[in-house]
C-alpha cells in the first residue's frame, strides 16, 4: 500500500487526506503556499523563504527524493495543502527515518497535519519497515509538538542551543515513534 492509496483509516473525527506524489502541475501550488514566513519559520534550512518557482522545480525533481527520500504531497478536499516525507537513515541507524511535514497556513487548525502523519507512519511501518521515526522540532514550534504526541510520538531529548536561525539559538526536541 502506498500512502494515499486509501482513505487513512482515522477515527470519524479526523479529517480524510491523501498522500501522492508530487509532479510538476503541483510547483504554483508549492510556491503559493511555501512561500510564507509563518510557514518556513521553523522548518530546516533546505526548506527556503523566499520560495520561488525555481525551488519548486528543484524540490518536485531533486529534493523530494534525494538520499532515498519519499515525498509526498498532502491532498486535502482535493487540494495541495502541504508535504510530508520521511529519509532513511544509513549505516547503524538504517533501521529508522527522520519524518517531516509542513502544511500551508490556510489549513492549519484542521487535523490535516494529524491525519497526514497518521498514515505516513503507518507506511513507514507497514510498508518500509521502518523500527523507528524520529523528528526533530524546534522549541518554539509547540504546535508540531502537539501534533507529534497526539501520533504516538515520545519526546527522547532536548538538545540545547543545537540551531542557530535568523539571529536566535534554539533548543532542539528530539521526539520518536517505534513501530512496537
Amino acid at each position: 500500500m502506498k500512502p494515499g492509496s486509501v482513505e487513512n483509516g482515522n477515527p470519524e473525527d479526523m479529517p480524510i487526506v491523501y498522500l501522492r506524489k508530487y509532479t510538476l502541475d503541483d510547483m504554483d501550488s508549492l510556491v503559493r503556499l511555501a512561500d510564507n514566513r509563518n510557514v518556513s519559520r521553523y522548518l530546516a534550512p533546505q526548506f527556503p523563504f523566499p520560495y520561488t518557482m525555481d525551488d519548486a522545480r528543484w524540490w518536485i525533481e531533486t529534493g523530494s527524493c534525494a538520499e532515498g527520500a519519499e515525498s509526498y504531497v498532502i491532498e486535502y478536499m482535493g487540494r495541495f495543502a502541504g508535504g510530508i516525507g520521511i529519509t532513511p537513515q544509513k549505516g547503524w541507524r538504517n533501521h529508522m527515518a527522520e519524518i517531516g511535514y509542513w502544511l500551508g497556513e490556510d489549513y492549519w487548525g484542521r487535523g490535516i497535519t494529524t491525519a497526514a502523519l497518521t498514515q505516513m507512519c503507518e507506511y513507514a511501518f507497514s510498508v518500509c519497515g521502518y523500527e523507528k521515526l524520529y523528528a526533530p522540532v524546534l522549541a518554539p514550534n509547540r504546535t508540531s509538538m502537539r501534533v507529534l504526541e497526539k501520533c504516538g510520538f515520545m519526546q527522547e531529548g532536548i538538545l540545547k542551543h543545537e540551531v542557530y536561525r535568523d539571529g536566535t539559538c534554539y533548543d532542539l526536541y528530539y521526539y520518536a515513534r517505534y513501530n512496537l
